[in-house]
């Protein structure tokens, strides 16, 4: 199992807290491992976060042996799009611009004091199935889970949460063979 990240920092916290973990600063678009070195790629949380999507998942298809698989969670582009208009379990959910396409995003979130920024890129879902598509990747699974009752327990108006989908869940094989257009 190799890590990959583009930020060295975050490699260097990663084997300061695993020193027995293999650890690579990379570009997820430009892998430097051999065709087929892999019988899973994970993209945890990342799509999102890298400028060539497309680029990252046809990389990611490389990588992969035949049968091989990649496994994708990311911010479900719908819970990027909108915005609850209030706290409330049952306030309503609006999007103001267009869904479709590729957006940029910034959101800051506070939790408890701490005060984190994240940003990134919106992809709709249809943009996430073509890139696999391009790579010659056949999707297996989705799924679009909703955040756990033991998540939204302590907080009400993360009870929203579970009325959209918070996540967007894949998994895409790679065929034996490419499959037909």
């Amino acid at each position: 199992m190799v890590a990959v990240d583009a930020s060295p920092t975050l490699v260097g916290h990663a084997a300061d807290a695993d020193p027995d973990g293999d650890y690579l600063a990379a570009d997820a678009a430009a892998l430097p491992f051999r065709d087929g070195s892999f019988d899973a790629v994970v993209a945890y949380n990342s799509l999102m976060d890298v400028d060539d999507m497309p680029a990252t998942v046809a990389e990611a298809a490389r990588v992969l042996e035949p049968g091989g698989r990649l496994c994708v969670c990311v911010t479900h582009p719908m819970a990027d799009a909108g915005r609850f208009d209030g706290k409330q379990p049952d306030a309503p959910f609006t999007i103001p611009d267009a869904y479709l396409g590729r957006h940029r995003f910034e959101e800051v979130f506070e939790r408890d004091g701490l005060e984190v920024t994240f940003t990134g890129w919106r992809y709709a879902l249809e943009e996430y199935a073509a890139a696999l598509e391009a790579a010659g990747l056949l999707v297996e699974r989705l799924r679009e889970p909703a955040a756990p009752p033991a998540a939204v327990a302590h907080r009400p108006s993360d009870r929203r949460w579970q009325r959209l989908p918070a996540f967007l869940h894949l998994r895409a094989v790679k065929p034996a063979r490419p499959p037909r257009p």
